[in-house]
């Protein structure tokens, strides 16, 4: 076989770009932000590359499926530009919305929210070209390409990137060059975002209509269908029916996680039926036909299974983000296998575009996943906090009265969920204003903070907790006057390779503590030892809940020992606490060092 030539591989490129000129404008924006935050570690922008990368990832999907839909509806040049350039400007503006939210909410709103947003983009692709009155086999045989072409391209990619990654290391090891192993993170993001996407872009389906000899099942299909997913998906059904028996059998509660599975099972299953739709026609084998007939009655009574557990959850703790994309996705179970069990049409197109209306729904409806479950769970804190007292007038109130234990726990988990959300900014229901409620050395979570004032304590309270901190670097030069010399620091639980001679700085075994060593003639000392805990527990006292973003001007603090003097910049760091004492997880900025 004739390996593709420099000049063709140039050429490909050009084609994707000019078919696919914003997704690649995505690809190499977000390759770019990748390279510039592997370079520069921990740097002030980061937040705000990591942002830029978010919206470029989403742009992938979200910009091809943009010019599909305005190839197949036969748009002009001109207008397929204007819509893409209207989709870079919306994609722009999600990405500046992104950098704006606050940091300790990110990870529970924006993050979830950004991934259903991508599975909605990803299933725009497939259905772009088909929302019309296009055949359900063109549909079926384009997706099949999209799949098929997805496979054969992460392969190839994986197989450059470790044939290229032993052809670094061989160069580095046999003429000790030193190179700096950040460079195989350098590759793989060229090769998954550069060569990847122009391999998937490249053999991306030019057209949209198929000729009946196109759609057809090769051997691998064939074989792949018959001898390993059909078999697994079976295997998976008969475990959760064996489980479902269990349960009536013993007439138990389903656990937790049995929602999970069952989601799960029917996203594979569902993932093989599409594979198998036309396998009948092409294989008169047993086992292709009665999957192909009894798939949905297979998966209708474990929807059932499925809102059991996930109903039985809610019922103990509440809606959470997690609980209602559960109870989302069984309506749409329900709903699918009605449709195909009862439709005589069995269009399969039914299936991305139902399901991204309701993850778009989840993410942006007027009664999506987050708004439902903030209700949810101050909806909690009311009812059980009305019961006992403790709520008047639309608000919190004080009481000495006793409560269950089981109901402390209900209103110390509601709280805390509305606090890592940073509901409680806004909640009107509280008595006075957040940072008015007392800080004590036991609760320095907002939540906590509202329990010492309710005069509840869990016996489930957590014997530790960690803030992050995040220095700011917009404070121009720093004054080193007097400090003769400067090490970066990595401070952390596991200790670096020491250098063959001078000075370097590590943790201390209890994390309080940073400890000045030497190397001198091959032995390690220690010079002196510099106090953390004052530093810890004024950055515990500024918090107010599990993350602190320092001043410019807190961002450099001094510590003095008997031998000299260091002035730290840090640029962020992890302190624990345990029973009440502080300790440092990790420490990394720039260390100045003054001798006596």
């Amino acid at each position: 076989m004739k390996l593709p030539s420099p000049g063709f591989l140039l050429d490909a490129f050009i084609q994707v770009c000019r078919r696919f000129p914003a997704t690649m404008l995505a690809a190499v924006t977000g390759v770019a932000v990748l390279l510039i935050l592997v370079e520069s570690g921990n740097s002030s922008n980061e937040e705000l590359l990591a942002r830029i990368w978010m919206a470029a990832q989403l742009g992938l999907p979200l910009l091809t499926g943009i010019l599909v839909w305005t190839e197949s509806a036969g748009w002009s040049q001109g207008r397929r530009w204007l819509a893409q350039g209207v989709g870079v400007a919306a994609l722009s503006a999600y990405g500046w919305y992104l950098y704006l939210q606050p940091n300790t909410a990110f990870e529970h709103l924006h993050v979830p929210r950004y991934m259903i947003l991508q599975l909605v983009a990803h299933l725009f692709v497939a259905v772009a070209a088909y929302l019309n009155r296009r055949s359900v086999a063109d549909f079926w045989e384009y997706n099949r390409r999209l799949f098929a072409n997805f496979v054969v391209g992460a392969t190839f990619t994986m197989i450059l990137f470790a044939g290229l990654s032993l052809a670094v290391l061989a160069v580095d090891q046999l003429f000790n060059l030193n190179i700096s192993e950040r460079i195989y993170a350098r590759l793989f993001i060229l090769l998954a975002g550069i060569f990847n996407t122009s391999y998937f872009l490249y053999h991306f389906p030019q057209k949209y209509e198929f000729e009946n000899a196109d759609a057809s099942y090769n051997a691998v299909f064939r074989n792949l269908c018959k001898y390993i997913l059909i078999p697994i998906v079976g295997l998976y059904f008969l475990i959760l029916y064996a489980y479902g028996a269990k349960i009536i059998g013993t007439w138990s509660l389903p656990r937790g996680w049995v929602g999970s599975l069952v989601i799960g099972f029917s996203v594979a299953g569902i993932f093989t039926w599409l594979l198998n739709f036309y396998l009948p026609q092409y294989d008169d084998s047993k086992i292709v036909s009665l999957f192909r007939k009894w798939f949905w009655w297979i998966v209708l009574p474990l929807t059932v299974l499925l809102f059991v557990a996930i109903g039985t959850r809610i019922s103990d703790y509440g809606v959470t983000e997690p609980r209602f994309i559960v109870v989302q996705i069984g309506v749409w179970l329900a709903g699918t296998c009605l449709y195909f069990l009862f439709s005589k049409s069995d269009n399969i197109k039914f299936i991305p575009i139902s399901l991204g209306l309701i993850a778009l729904s989840i993410a942006v409806g007027p009664f999506n996943a987050f708004s439902v479950s903030k209700r949810s769970q101050t909806g909690i804190i009311k009812n059980v906090l009305e019961r006992n007292g403790r709520w008047e007038n639309g608000r919190l109130k004080q009481s000495s009265a006793p409560m269950l234990q089981a109901e402390i726990s209900q209103v110390e988990s509601a709280l805390q969920f509305l606090d890592r959300r940073e509901h409680l900014e806004s909640a009107d229901w509280l008595p006075m204003p957040l940072d008015s409620f007392q800080k004590v050395t036991t609760a320095y979570t907002n939540s906590g903070r509202i329990m010492n004032w309710l005069g509840l304590q869990s016996d489930t309270a957590p014997e530790s907790s960690t803030l992050s901190i995040q220095g700011n670097q917009n404070h121009g030069a720093t004054d080193i006057r007097g400090f003769t010399k400067c090490y970066p620091i990595s401070l952390s639980g596991y200790r670096d390779a020491k250098p063959p001679a001078g000075y370097y700085f590590e943790r201390s075994k209890d994390g309080q503590k940073i400890i000045w060593l030497q190397v001198k003639d091959q032995k390690t000392s220690a010079l002196d030892s510099f106090n953390l805990k004052p530093v810890m527990t004024g950055w515990r006292n500024q918090s107010q809940g599990s993350y602190l973003e320092l001043s410019p001007e807190a961002s450099i603090f001094d510590l003095n020992g008997a031998k000299g003097s260091l002035r730290i910049r840090v640029t962020d760091a992890e302190i624990e606490e345990i029973k009440g004492t502080f300790q440092v997880n990790y420490l990394n900025g720039q260390l100045f060092l003054k001798e006596r």
